[in-house]
């Protein structure tokens, strides 16, 4: 199991000096609260993401001048 980069005893141990700190009773809360704070992060960065997407997409873009040659003639 790989969450976050964190392998399966990393986790393990995370929760256990969590519940060791905080108490078994206070664990759901703080779980509900990471849940509430991941679910509103992702909820900004996909607005974020649309607006500047949005704003890329409809920003004006300078059309390319074939006459103009990339090359320079040096005689």
């Amino acid at each position: 199991m790989n969450l976050f980069g964190m392998g399966t005893f990393e986790i393990l141990t995370i929760l256990i000096v969590a519940t060791l700190v905080f108490g078994p009773n206070r664990i759901p809360e703080f779980a509900k609260k990471a849940g509430e704070f991941l679910r509103s992060f992702r909820r900004i960065t996909t607005d974020m993401t649309k607006e500047f997407t949005k704003a890329i997409d409809s920003a004006p873009t300078k059309p390319v001048d074939s006459s103009k040659s990339s090359t320079t003639d040096t005689k």
